[in-house]
């Protein structure tokens, strides 16, 4: 099994990455190994909290056999401008058939495990005397990882601060049912995280391809008008900067990769579609 290799300064974890195999809380998806990425920025060895990362793949054209380290280089999960100590987590989904894959561990509080989980082998691992608490939990999803993201929050007990979408509301199969289902978790979720602004900032940013995501992304979009127009009426502009929803101007198998970046580094930013 691979074990995480930290660089340390008397003062700093210093930036790094690796890979965990057979973690317990995925055991159940299906897949090759290893199945959890970690990355991390220059953290403080005196510090106390640390902000948290999960990303949720999309499908692959590998299928069955695809490594993990296909997702890094695409899941936007680039700390180089991101000031705040930060553990980012790409746990490996449970493949279905063909190219799909979903995430039945991240279901009833799993993200919150898969999260404790990660920690703590990181505060093993840098060799941290004190328990590291997180501050911050950032979620970001793209293509296929879009529904089982919603679905994750709907019952983890430590919801996200932030919420980035990359191409992924793809809605349900009408043929199971409501094909806006989950559509009452963004809801009940923004509702609770506008009311904490604006003494904890956070963000809800979906970047869609109207011919695949329009319909989903755009009926989000109503709810982020609907409660910057109760809660923030004279500042929805401001606040409007955090929570939108906007067409994505790079293709679908890029936009995560474009888009986290940024979002990592100020949840505020304007994408400048044109580098």
């Amino acid at each position: 099994m691979p074990e995480l290799k930290i660089a340390l300064t008397d003062e700093t974890i210093l930036p790094g990455q690796g890979y965990l195999a057979e973690t317990p809380v995925l055991q159940g998806h299906a897949g090759t190994q290893p199945d959890l990425f970690f990355r991390w920025n220059a953290i403080p060895r005196s510090g106390s909290h640390i902000d948290v990362v999960v990303h949720l793949h999309g499908f692959s054209r590998s299928g069955e056999t695809m490594p993990l380290s296909e997702k890094v280089s695409r899941s936007g999960l680039d700390l180089s401008r991101r000031t705040r100590p930060t553990l980012a987590l790409l746990p490996r989904g449970n493949w279905l058939r063909y190219s799909w894959y979903d995430f039945p561990a991240m279901l009833g509080g799993g993200i919150d495990r898969l999260i404790d989980y990660s920690v703590a082998r990181f505060v093993a691992a840098a060799a941290i005397p004190r328990e590291i608490e997180v501050d911050r939990f950032i979620l970001s999803a793209h293509s296929g990882g879009g529904m089982p993201a919603i679905d994750a929050i709907a019952g983890a007990q430590r919801p996200p601060d932030e919420f980035y979408v990359f191409d992924g509301l793809y809605g349900r199969d009408p043929a199971t049912g409501d094909p806006m289902r989950g559509l009452e978790t963004v809801d009940r979720w923004l509702g609770e995280r506008l009311a904490r602004e604006p003494s904890r900032p956070g963000a809800l940013r979906i970047i869609y391809i109207e011919q695949q995501t329009g319909p989903l992304s755009r009926r989000v979009g109503e709810l982020i008008a609907k409660y910057l127009a109760v809660f923030y009426p004279d500042e929805a502009a401001k606040f409007g900067r955090r929570y939108r929803v906007e067409p994505s101007a790079v293709p679908h198998a890029h936009i995560a990769e474009r888009c986290g970046p940024d979002l990592l580094a100020a949840a505020d930013v304007e994408f400048d579609w044109s580098r």
